[in-house]
């Protein structure tokens, strides 16, 4: 029945929580001390694979790994037997979702499921000839506001190469960078994937000074908006694993150019230390708009330290406790030491979290504050006014700019399911400017609350799950009285 009904695993998105074979990989990269780079931007089905294949071969039996192994076959092929011009891997799977109700979803590489159900139907393809990786998913849309509306399109599509720790690739696919677990104050798959050129390195395991991963794309943001169009961005990532539960990152996210716009120069570009031009009446100078953070997460093996074996399983002990904090500020401005320019973060924001894991039980806490007031972070840039968004959808936090939300889960981890129980909340505030002490803001405050309950297990096709999500909104776009209700149910993945 499932198969008949296409409710069968979709391409696997870019955050962690929402792909359950990214999730248990990075689960046992924690519970065994693997030496996972565990916020590199790239949570795909090969790098969750080079997870895997980290783990000792005298690494007793974990009773999920039959799962994600099934799950990840091609991918552990490549990795543990080496790439094969003459046998490649590769799998095919069907794809699918049906959901119903008026609650539009985050974190799904920008799908709204405009009106009251929809359905999707489609397939994706994994190809691993020699060293190359070729990965494409495509789909059918149909939504029911009341006339059906069909359509397609491809969530994924991307060509590359990897090998030895390098990837050089370019197409589309969801990414997540950083290291939150529901969110990212820099980049998440909140929005539909932007067509984009990456290079990457991850220095070998088994070093003395732990593993470096560096990461450089760039490309342009599609879609209509009402500043510039296809305007460029680009993005950089510093990874530094000092131990399996230590790990540092430096991370940047900038647009530049598009339609009618000149581009920075390749210096600026680099390094901002000029990146705005206030003289420039008619906007015909180079400008640029920019975010940079720090994050830390630090795991600690508590299980280990009691004594307790890293495999077992009850709930009388705790395994591990995650901390992370992801520190960042919006817009670059220039400062001036010693006659050398170096750039400054204005518009801070911060995103904490916790997790405790206790055998198959899971509890997470997230929490992310972003009220600046000056400069938004992902809108009201002078020259890139939509910023960092594509179609209207924040690519980084859902919430956007100019508010604060909280995010609380319990989930049971189990061999071949998963549940979860979650909350969240959140405040946005309706800035509309701000000069010196003064401040302009609407009104009315928007507040939500939710609630979600998931389901996931796995089959011979792939993961798929179940979910029930209900909000309630008040100030609904920061207009008085516009309270509500909405829910939304979906099969699939």
């Amino acid at each position: 029945m499932v198969l008949a009904l296409g409710l069968v695993a979709q391409p696997g998105r870019a955050a962690p929580r929402s792909d359950p074979s990214a999730r248990l990989a990075e689960r046992l990269c924690r519970l065994d001390r693997l030496e996972c780079v565990l916020g590199a931007s790239d949570h795909g089905r090969l790098r969750q694979a080079e997870h895997l294949s980290t783990r000792p071969d005298d690494a007793p039996d974990d009773p999920r790994l039959a799962a994600v192994r099934a799950d990840l076959a091609p991918e552990l092929r490549v990795v543990e037997q080496g790439p094969s011009w003459s046998r490649p891997s590769w799998r095919i799977e069907p794809t699918g979702l049906l959901s119903g109700g008026d609650l539009p979803p985050v974190y799904r590489g920008g799908d709204e499921e405009p009106g009251w159900a929809s359905a999707r139907l489609g397939a994706e393809g994994r190809l691993y000839p020699g060293i190359f990786e070729l990965t494409a998913a495509g789909r059918a849309l149909l939504d029911l506001p009341g006339t059906p509306v069909f359509g397609v399109d491809a969530p994924e599509a991307w060509a590359g190469l990897a090998s030895h720790g390098l990837v050089l690739g370019f197409g589309m696919r969801d990414r997540h960078l950083g290291p939150g677990h529901a969110g990212s104050l820099m980049l998440t798959d909140n929005a539909a994937p932007t067509p984009l050129g990456t290079l990457a390195w991850t220095s070998p395991t088994g070093m003395r000074l732990g593993r470096v991963h560096l990461e450089a794309g760039a490309g342009w943001i599609p879609g209509e908006r009402r500043d510039v169009r296809n305007p460029g961005w680009l993005f950089m990532d510093l990874r530094w694993l000092l131990l399996p539960e230590v790990e540092l990152g430096a991370s940047r996210v900038g647009i530049f150019g598009g339609e009618g716009r000149p581009t920075p120069s390749l210096g600026q570009l680099l390094l901002p230390t000029d990146p705005h031009v206030y003289d420039d009446p008619d906007r015909l100078e180079p400008d640029q708009d920019e975010r940079a953070s720090l994050d830390l997460r630090l795991t600690f093996p508590v299980g280990r330290w009691a004594g307790i074996a890293s495999t077992r399983r009850a709930v009388d002990g705790l395994d591990t406790v995650e901390l992370w904090w992801l520190y960042g500020g919006e817009d670059v401005i220039a400062r001036d030491l010693g006659g050398l320019p170096y750039p400054s973060l204005a518009g801070i924001g911060n995103l904490f979290g916790a997790e405790a894991v206790a055998g198959p039980l899971v509890l997470s806490v997230e929490h992310a504050r972003l009220l600046d007031d000056y400069f938004r972070w992902y809108t009201g840039h002078r020259v890139y006014h939509d910023g960092f968004t594509r179609d209207g959808r924040s690519m980084a936090l859902a919430e956007g700019g100019d508010s604060i939300g909280t995010w609380l889960a319990v989930a049971w981890e189990a061999g071949a399911y998963g549940m979860e129980l979650s909350a969240h909340r959140a405040l946005r505030v309706g800035v509309i400017e701000a000069s010196g002490a003064n401040l302009l803001a609407l009104e009315v405050d928007e507040r939500t609350h939710g609630v979600g309950l998931s389901g996931w297990t796995w089959s011979r096709w792939g993961w798929w799950s179940a979910s029930l999500e209900v909000e309630r909104v008040t100030g609904q776009d920061f207009v008085e009285g516009a309270d509500g209700w909405a829910w939304r149910l979906a099969v699939g993945r």
